[in-house]
């Protein structure tokens, strides 16, 4: 989908992704080539499209593939991954350029999808509901080299609410940057820059507020160097750095904030298949206006085990100390467990688990002791129709060690979000998607709560 790895990300409805699996172990989007000629056609297209009445869209976007013609065709394993994160399907190091000699120099794509959403303010009275009519574009260029490969992508969004007072549109601007670089076989630079300007609030990856508060930018940028030693020793350093901003300046006074993250892994193999593994975690979250911040220091040791070649197991255990402002100083546990296993040719799944002190939009807080459950499933059921499932579950709770003083009594919050669909691919020039989202926020802060379902049924033209 359009994030964190998976994305799925300009707004969770607004997935575009049909995974296909190629030869250098990357997970890659569906995507259209256009030639020079075509591509001017394309965008005097689009702004009719963008023009058009609600229901002529469907009409419009058949007209738009039409005029493509046979120019079209569909770039398969034969373009890099178009995912917000791509990752490879097992650890190590990944020289992306290997395969340049079929990589197209640019691509592009397409989606319109007719949906419905019962809540489209996530309020937990009141409702409105809507329909709604997405269209959404993305260009992809990608410059291989022999032991690097460097992309762009951009995806434009725009969705229309049938049912909405005021303005009626939600834009959305996504763009991704990628550099990867092997000096050797020994070691890797892995260069990422994710820009976001969303309206729909980001519960699959966990960022921002829970609620619709208006457009705000998201940027992560993140930078990770991959070494291998010797033939027994090898570390992984990884920083990341994320902004987000919101337009409302209301919302932005308690909520614009900067995150910085330094992960240092050490591993040591100590038998074909396990690797006893080392780890530090230097986290720091500031606010721009309020001083809710923290900073923890995560000490922890684990084991990654690869017990099959489908199958990789990582399980992490220790510590974490955490110096909120205005809270003092407390510890807590640190746990995770990561599991990535494809299930033969037609299906994989991958699963997360963490316990650690988070971020959080919780305004009397500096932060939350969460445990929280990410997993992604998906499922070839025919060559023609696959199936997905992709879910984040979290379980915080707000002690007193973490909430401001005089402000609210401890609680607990748990939030859910689920997304399933089906991929039906019709034919070479067609493809159709369908899907259902859930949302369920349950707080013993009962203004906090509420539920959401939407239901989304797409196009993909593919000449």
């Amino acid at each position: 989908m359009v994030g964190q790895p998976f994305l799925i990300k300009a707004s969770y409805l607004l997935s575009f992704e049909m995974n296909l699996q190629a030869s250098n172990g990357f997970r890659h989007l569906f995507t259209i080539k256009i030639c020079k000629k075509s591509l001017a056609r394309a965008q005097k297209i689009a702004l009719m499209l963008f023009c058009m009445p609600k229901r002529s869209l469907i009409i419009g976007l058949i007209a738009f593939t039409s005029l493509l013609g046979n120019r079209l065709v569909i770039a398969g394993d034969e373009v890099i991954s178009t995912q917000t994160a791509p990752v490879p399907e097992q650890q190590g190091t990944v020289m992306t350029g290997d395969s340049s000699e079929k990589t197209k120099f640019y691509t592009i794509s397409a989606s319109l999808r007719e949906g419905y959403d019962d809540n489209i303010f996530t309020a937990k009275s009141h409702k409105v509901d809507s329909f709604t009519t997405d269209f959404s574009p993305t260009i992809l260029l990608d410059f291989p080299m022999d032991s690097s490969d460097f992309s762009l992508r951009y995806t434009f969004d725009v969705t229309y609410f049938e049912n909405r007072p005021g303005d009626q549109f939600d834009l959305n601007h996504e763009f991704v940057a990628r550099y990867n670089h092997a000096f050797s076989e020994r070691y890797n630079l892995d260069v990422r820059e994710q820009f976001h300007y969303y309206t729909e609030p980001g519960l699959m990856d966990s960022t921002g507020t829970l609620f619709r508060n208006g457009a705000y930018i998201d940027n992560l940028s993140s930078v990770e160097f991959t070494a291998k030693w010797t033939p027994l020793v090898g570390s992984v350093t990884t920083y990341t750095n994320n902004v987000v901003a919101y337009q409302d300046s209301a919302i932005a006074i308690e909520q614009n904030n900067m995150q910085n993250t330094v992960n240092q892994d050490i591993n040591f193999a100590i038998l074909p298949t396990y690797s006893l593994v080392f780890g530090g975690i230097f986290d720091n979250v500031s606010y721009e206006s309020i001083s809710r911040g923290y900073t923890n220091y995560t000490g922890n040791v684990g084991v990654d085990w690869q017990t099959t070649p489908s199958l990789v197991i990582g399980f992490r255990g220790g510590g974490t100390i955490t110096d909120g402002q205005n809270v003092g100083t407390s510890s807590s546990p640190y746990a995770s467990l990561t599991a990535n296993w494809r299930l033969g040719q037609r299906s994989s799944l991958d699963f997360n688990y963490v316990h650690n002190v988070v971020n959080t939009d919780v305004i009397a807080a500096v932060g939350q002791e969460a445990d929280r459950v990410t997993s992604k499933f998906k499922y070839d059921i025919t060559p023609s129709i696959s199936a997905h499932l992709e879910g984040i579950f979290t379980h915080s709770d707000y002690t007193a060690k973490l909430i401001l003083p005089g402000t609210v009594p401890s609680f607990t919050e748990d939030v859910l979000a689920v997304d399933a669909g089906l991929d039906y691919h019709f034919n070479k020039n067609f493809d159709f998607d369908m899907g259902y989202t859930f949302t369920n926020v349950s707080s013993q802060l009962a203004f906090r709560e509420y539920t959401r379902d939407q239901v989304y049924l797409g196009v993909r033209g593919t000449y």
